[in-house]
């Protein structure tokens, strides 16, 4: 995140499955309602953990920050082999001063309308930034796990994590100008950033500046889920890429504009012993719901 100034949850507890590993096989669905998804809170953990530096990327390599290019390529390179990992055949969406990471999952029905599920992986120099946006990376690539083992996919879903959020959302512009040059009918795009805090317990996700159909899913299983859903207006995250264009998006993220979210932003101390892993989980579940009914929805 940048920042210039300052269907119903349906499916029941009891995911089946084992510890996460890169190479190993989802679970089956099942994975929507919180406490399920065994393999959920271990993946996660590690994706943050290694982007953040609290443990190796690659060996003997640790990240202090993702926002040079040695690290941006670092990260780049992590994300391309993790998705592969996952079944994916992801590839690099490059642009004059940077570079994507695109993965797509086919609609099993032939139905068109892409959904887009991102986040940005880019940081800012003060620090590891693993709540921005390590854990909006960590909701996604927990997304592309999930969606893949669902047995009707009616939409193609688009995993993206996009680059240089942090200097003027350059890389999701560039993916959404893709988009448009290719002439790709969009449902609509989830945008994650920064999922790592709750201070007064109240389990609440702002939407920004939400496309109202969008809003009325995440309304609709943040009621089911006990999960509060705020809409407000904020521009400064990759979701706006999309909404300028014209396309139906939303932005999910902390209580960013009410004041609630990590003391920790764009500070040295944005570190993987600060996330609030059960909070990312309650927004990983909601976003599964979602995204499930979207993705199976005719």
């Amino acid at each position: 995140m940048r920042r210039t100034a300052p269907a119903l949850l349906v499916l029941a507890f009891g995911c089946g499955g084992g510890t996460a590993a890169p190479d190993a096989p989802p679970d089956a669905p099942a994975c929507t309602a919180l406490g399920a998804c065994v393999w959920l809170d271990d993946y996660q953990r590690r994706i943050v953990s290694e982007l953040a530096g609290e443990t190796e990327i690659a060996p003997g390599l640790r990240l202090a920050h993702r926002q040079s290019v040695a690290e941006r390529d670092a990260a780049r390179t992590y994300l391309l082999a993790e998705l592969t990992a996952l079944g994916y055949t992801p590839v690099r969406h490059g642009y004059s001063t940077g570079g994507n990471v695109v993965a797509t999952l086919e609609s099993t029905t032939g139905g068109t309308g892409l959904i887009v599920v991102g986040a940005h992986f880019d940081g800012v120099a003060a620090g590891p930034g693993a709540a921005d946006n390590a854990t909006g990376v960590a909701i996604v690539l927990a997304a592309a796990r999930y969606l893949r083992e669902l047995a009707v996919r009616q939409h193609p879903v688009a995993f993206v994590l996009f680059d240089e959020e942090e200097i003027g959302l350059v890389g999701s512009k560039a993916y959404v100008q893709s988009l448009i040059a290719a002439q790709t009918p969009v449902t609509g795009a989830h945008v994650f950033d920064m999922l790592s805090f709750d201070g007064d317990g109240d389990r609440a996700v702002e939407l920004w500046s939400a496309s109202p159909v969008l809003e009325a899913s995440y309304q609709a299983h943040g009621g089911a889920a006990g999960t509060p859903i705020q809409p407000v207006t904020f521009k400064l995250s990759d979701h706006q890429a999309f909404l300028d264009a014209g396309f139906a998006a939303v932005g999910i993220g902390e209580e960013f504009v009410a004041n609630d979210h990590t003391p920790h932003y764009h500070k040295a101390t944005d570190t993987f012993a600060q996330v609030s892993f059960a909070h990312l989980a309650t927004v990983t579940h909601l976003a599964l719901a979602v995204l499930e009914t979207d993705v199976t929805a005719p």
